[in-house]
Order: C-alpha cells, then structure tokens, then sequence
C-alpha cells in the first residue's frame, strides 16, 4: 500500500479549512484511507512534500530558482507531516491535489470538474515514432499543459506524483516512464527513436556537461536511485531516446531527462511524453498527470478556466494517427437491485445516485420500467479502479459508510473442516515420516532448466506455466514435478551421513485448457533413496507401504496396482517401471535416476525415485463437478437477486409461512410430548400404590442381580421371578413410547432409519493408518 506525506499547512490550504486531526482522520476513514502517522520535521522553505531522497526531488529545490547559500540562509520551521495509506490501484489519491480534490467532493463542497480540450481543432504537436524503437519500447502517448501557474508546493507535488507512479503502476520504469518537459524551450514535431550508445550523446538532467549513454550508465551505476533502473535497457543493442525538430534530446526513457527542457517554476506550458511497453498502463499515467495538474493551467483570457488539456499526435510507422490523452468519460450500466444484493442495503436508484456523484461518479436513473432498475455511471479519467459493476458497489458503500450497514448472519450455515485431500496427504506426511524419510519443503518455482534440459525431457516447457517477468532465472516457470526440489535439496545436503531418504508431498502445476485460469493443480508424492548403491528395493518398498495405507492391494486384474516396464529419459535404461493403479490408472514412476540426471543436479551418487499423485482422475473428475455445480448455483442466486420485487415479496412470504408451520408443528410436539409425560406420571403414581408390595406378574427368566432391585422391588420372598408393577412399567413404556410416537407422527421412516449415505471420500480415519485411497 502506497504511503504520501503531506505537510498539514498544504491540506488545509487546498482542503479550504482548518482540520484538527482528530477531523481530518475521521474524514479520512469516513472515504476509505487511513491516516499512518503524524510526525514533525524540521523542514526549509519552501521545502518539498516528502523528506525521501529520490532524483527528481534532490534536484527540486535547485530547479525552483534556490542556491544552496540561499537554502542555506533560508529559514526552518518544524512543520506536521500527515502519512496517508491509500489503495495501490486509486492513483488519482497520490498527491494532495487528486486527494484534496476527492474529499471535497465527497463533502459535497464541490462538483467533479470537467476536463476540456484546449487547441485549435488540429493538433499542433506531434511524435513521431521511429521503427528502430519498437524492439525495445514501442509505446508513447503525449499531453501538453497549457498556461502553467506552479508554486513551490505544486511545483514539489508534480514531481513527488511521477516518483509514486514510477514506484507504483510503472513497476519502477519498466513498464512506464513519465517524461515532463518545458515546452518553450524545444520545437516539435518530436521524434521517439533508438540510438546507438556510442552515438547518443547530451547533457543529462543537473549535469554541468554532456555524456554519451555508454558514459551514463557508468556513471549512474554509483547512483543509488538511478542504479535500478540501468539494467531495463543496458543490454539493448540500442537505447530510447526523444529528440525535437532541431535534433536536442528531452530524455533517454526510461532513465533520465535532458538538462536543456527541465521544468522551473517560471515553467508556464509544460509537455508530459509517457513510453511504455504497455499502452493501457501508459494512457492510465498519462490521464492521472494532466487530470492532477491541469487544474493550474489558465488559457489567459477574461473568461479564464482550468482543467484544460492541450492534445499530442502520435504517429506510427504505419502512418496511422492518433491523439492522447482521451479526456471523455467511459459509460458503464449497472443494476440497484444488483448492488443492492451485493452490499445488503435497499437503496433507491435517486439514493444511490447521490452516493456516487459523491465519489466523483456522474450518474443518472437510465430506466425505471416494470422489471428493471438502472443507472448509467460516467466514469471520468481519474477512476481507472473502477472496472466492473462491484467496483461501482464498492464507491456506494463507501459513501453511505460501512459503519452504517446493517450485520447479517449467513443465511447458510456450514461446519469448517480439513480439505479432504489435505487430510489425506497430512496422514501420508506422518507414515512416510514414521518410516525414516525426512520431508522437505522446497519452491514452488524454478529454472526453465530444472524441469526440461536437466530432465532430460525438453518437451516439459509446453506444459509449464511461464512467469512473464522472473526475477531472477530460478523462479522463471511453475514446477511440473517435484523432482528438481528434492535433488536440490539432496545437493544441498550432500556432506550428511548416508543413506539419505527425502520426501515432498505437495502441488505442481500443469496447463489445462480446460480449466478457468488455463491450469490446474496436481497433489503428488516425490520421494528418493541416495547411497552409494541405487537401493531400488528400498524405495519399491515405500511405494508397497504407501499403497498399504491407501488400502490398494497388489493385483493386475484392474483392482488394484502394479508396476510394469517403461521407458523414461529421466530413468536409467531398464530402470524405470510405470505405476499402474486400479482402472490402469497411470498414477508415476518410480526407478533409478538416468545419471546425466544426477550430475546435472551437481550429484554423484546413485539415486532411485518414487513419483506418483494422490489425486486420481476420479478424484478429479468429482471436483470439476462440484465446481461446476457450485458456479452454477451462484448463477442462479444471481438470477434470483435480479428478480423484480414482486417475487421477492413471494419468495419471502413463502418464507414466512414455513417458519410459522415450522413453528406451529414444534409447539404441537412439546404439547404433545407434555400430555404424554403427564399421562405416563399419573398413570405410575396411581398403579404404585394399588400394586405397591403385590406380585404382577411371573418373569419367564431369573433377572440377573443388578436387575433384581427394579423386578423384585418391594415384594416378599426369594423368588425372584416375581415381578413387581414398577418393572413391568418399564417393560411396557419401552413398547408403547414408540408405537406413540408413530400414532403422532414424531418417530422417523423405517427408509430414513436404514439411509446412511457415507462421506465422498469414506469416513474419517481413526488413525494414519487406517484410510482409504481416493479411487
């Protein structure tokens, strides 16, 4: 989550008003934010927004006009910084203007402001791409501010929002990098290249004399903000750069700016020049830029107005033009009733329309027929959070405050308990433990090489999922086996005493078509025997103890497992063998490791493997179902929640009525139950004392002693035949409880009794060695 430090002078100044902090927080958390910390520092004037060293702001008092004698001279003050979390995707919240701007709005003290086009009807500025850039970074979009007022305080803020962006969208320059220039000191049309090092050569940004790039990137590589960002492009044949009509140089994206364009506050019509490798992140910059500070642009006439824009060309090597940024608002149409439903409120749509103007978002009723509600919501350039309609949800329940909605209990009750295929892979984890092999934990990623080349299986790279921007060349794909993990875990433990059994139960990942995301997860168990023989019989006998446990007997008849001879280039030839399971399931491998193998992993010892799933096709098959199933289900709630209101008045009046039978027939119970208890009492009470002491009966057993006391209660004599009324009550209620029960319709089907569906994967073991395998 981004952090902003904002001097409290600059927010009451923009605010319009004096907040205590105490005020200030509570609007804060009414809008969503939190307010981090309060802190004090000593600060010079003018002085920038944020105390971090960064090179745009290192450089920001110089450029403002101040020698360091006068910043020397000038006179400090300890000033109150207020810190701001906010959300990493509300760019427009990343400086005191974007910030400043929303809260007013959402106290209704303002209106959302209007971002016009200003310009002849033509574009007077142009950029023209080059080929030999596309290669590198094929993107640029382009905007220029037109009558520029900044003072110190917005002249810092422009340059603090271009370092959170960098830090935050742009992925630290290598998807985007911001470029703002004074547009009076170059001429268009200007040209987005690439250059030879050697060849490319200017005066960089508070530099005294002119470098060519190869000199910079020796250069920057002493400096510590500058550093990170060299490796983007300092292995490009080729470097960016932007030139004017005249051949100066604006910058070197996504490094550093020319020295000869730099912004001052004397600064008054300024060109922002985005590159980019990614178009949609480019014009979301672009857009959050000239929304934050066109509101200090003037076009210098007596009808003087703000928020205007002046348009760049862009030009592609096809010829094809286009013009950025795009100032219009996007059109999105949502449901009451459907935000309603997500949210738990009963809003009505003028309600909800107040709500959203309230987090700048211009919208109005669109159709009020019988059985549909809808708002049409404009969604101005700053909101490039909101995407879909639970976004839209998201802004209505802020402003009409979290606080202030109304808790539910579900309406759906369930018990919490293990994932059936965890608990089956934890009772694995003990008995494979209890066996003398020692688990290991290892990364979930790994080389290209780790599972293919080392493998000896090139053809394993098509069924991997890649990671499009690895950080290092060990975590480039999602592991496909478990294999790599294990050898390297051996590698790192070669110097331990012999013999060495490890084991990894856990998940790879395999590309499935069929899935939503394109691929799915498998649960497997790798294990491996190192010595200085290959001790094939040790790991076949794990795999004979594991089926033990999946109560998986030995047989070929399709019932059961067996191994059988195959071919595999990761195993030593006639040293593999495919494991067979019931319905000639393929369920892995196990053998000796071929020994290219094992040198590959740095190793020299010989090593046998056992590789298989516990999650079988069935398995699989039953879990592809429930979420089938259970997609479907939420479709239909869906459904329902769109219903009109009419059906849902129905659906709640049906409702009611089966709680009030429900009711009713419960009340009917405890009468009845009451009756019977009170009519069984009397009865008891009435005949003890006719019979008390007198034989009722002859039992056609002797009881047995601990029973003698009841059967024989009160009565004279040794014959313990004799059965007293007290017995025979017992004897009788045990009878006639039931066939009351049946008259009263309380006791259960004779079908419901005999039901006794077990659980999908069988019942709870009592112990790791006691369940079933998932077949």
């Amino acid at each position: 989550m981004p952090v902003i430090g904002i001097k409290k002078s600059v927010i009451d100044r923009y605010m319009g008003k004096v907040y205590t902090q105490k005020e200030f927080e509570n609007l804060l958390f009414d809008y969503g934010l939190e307010l981090d910390e309060v802190c004090m520092k000593s600060l010079l004037i003018p002085d920038l927004i944020d105390a971090k060293h960064t090179s745009e702001k290192a450089a920001a008092q110089k450029e403002q006009g101040l020698t360091k004698g006068e910043m020397d001279m000038s006179k400090s003050c300890d000033e109150e910084i207020y810190k701001i979390e906010l959300p990493a995707n509300r760019y427009d919240l990343l400086c005191i203007e974007g910030l400043s701007r929303a809260l007013r709005i959402f106290r209704n003290e303002i209106k959302p402001p209007t971002y016009r086009r200003y310009g002849p009807s033509h574009c007077r500025h142009q950029i023209i791409i080059k080929p030999e850039v596309l290669s590198i970074r094929p993107f640029v979009v382009g905007a220029v501010l037109v009558g520029v007022k900044l003072d110190a305080d917005s002249y810092a803020s422009l340059i603090d929002l271009q370092d959170k962006l960098h830090q935050n969208i742009c992925r630290k320059r290598t998807l985007v990098a911001i470029g703002t220039h004074d547009l009076d000191t170059v001429q268009g049309p200007f040209y987005y290249g690439a250059e030879k090092p050697a060849d490319l050569r200017f005066r960089p940004l508070n530099r005294t004399m002119e470098y060519t790039a190869k000199e910079m990137m020796a250069l920057y590589s002493e400096d510590s903000h500058l550093k990170p960002y060299l490796p983007i492009i300092i292995d490009k044949e080729r470097y960016p750069v932007i030139r004017d009509k005249n051949g100066t140089v604006l910058s070197m994206p996504p490094i550093i700016n020319g020295e000869h364009s730099k912004i001052q506050l004397s600064t008054r019509n300024i060109l922002i020049e985005v590159t980019a490798i990614d178009l949609e992140k480019a014009k979301i910059v672009l857009n959050t830029i000239v929304s934050m500070f066109s509101q200090y642009t003037s076009n210098g006439t007596e009808n003087d107005t703000s928020f205007l824009v002046e348009p760049v060309e862009v030009i592609s090597i096809d010829g094809t033009k286009c013009e950025y940024p795009d100032l219009s608002d996007r059109s999105m149409v949502v449901s009451v009733e459907s935000i309603n439903g997500r949210i738990g409120l009963n809003l009505k749509a003028e309600e909800m329309c107040s709500l959203l103007n309230r987090m700048s978002l211009r919208t109005q009723v669109r159709s009020k027929e019988k059985n549909q509600n809808l708002l049409e919501v404009r969604v101005p350039i700053t909101r490039a959070d909101i995407l879909h309609e639970c976004d839209v949800a998201e802004d209505v329940a802020i402003a009409y405050g979290f606080n202030r909605i109304e808790q539910q209990f579900p309406e759906a009750y369930t018990t919490g308990e293990s994932f059936p295929l965890n608990k089956l892979a934890d009772l694995l984890r003990y008995d494979v433990a209890a066996a003398g092999w020692t688990e290991t934990l290892n990364f979930a990623l790994c080389s290209r090489d780790d599972i293919s080349v080392k493998l000896r299986k090139p053809d394993n790279l098509k069924h991997a999922v890649k990671i499009s921007n690895p950080k290092t060349s060990e975590f480039q794909v999602a592991r496909t086996s478990l294999l790599p993990g294990l050898l390297k875990a051996l590698a790192s433990n070669k110097d331990m005493p012999l013999p060495l059994r490890l084991f990894e139960i856990q998940d790879v990942v395999l590309k499935d078509l069929s899935a939503d995301v394109g691929a799915r997860n498998e649960r497997r168990l790798c294990a491996l025997y190192c010595s200085k023989s290959s001790g094939f019989e040790i790991i076949h006998g794990l795999l004979n103890r594991v089926m033990q446990l999946l109560r998986v007997k030995w047989a070929r008849d399709g019932t059961g497992y067996y191994i059988a001879a195959c071919d595999d280039p990761t195993y030593l030839d006639g040293r593999c063998a495919e494991i067979i399971g019931p319905a000639e399931i393929s369920l892995g491998r196990v053998g000796v490791l071929h020994p290219d193998v094992i040198t590959a992993f740095g190793l020299a010892l010989p090593i046998s493997i056992m590789d298989i799933t516990i999650e079988p096709e069935q398995y699989k098959r039953l879990k592809n179902e429930m979420e089938r199933k259970t997609k479907k289900l939420e479709r239909k709630k869906e459904t329902t929640a769109e219903a009109d209101r009419t059906a849902k008045r129905k659906i709640d009046r049906e409702e009611e009525r089966l709680k009030a039978t429900n009711r009713d027939m419960s009340m009917f119970k405890m009468k009845s139950m009451l009756a019977i208890g009170f009519a069984f009492t009397a009865l008891l009470s009435t005949f003890s004392s006719i019979f008390e002491g007198r034989v009722v009966a002859k039992l056609p057993f002797t009881p047995i002693s601990w029973i003698q006391g009841f059967s024989h209660r009160n009565l004279i004599g040794d014959d313990y035949t004799d059965c007293s009324f007290i017995f025979l009550y017992i004897l009788c209620t045990m009878t006639l409880r039931q066939n009351l029960q049946k008259m009263l319709g309380f006791a259960p089907s004779r079908a419901m009794n005999r039901q006794s569906q077990p659980n999908l994967f069988g019942a709870a073991p009592s112990s790791a060695n006691n369940f079933s395998y998932l077949r």
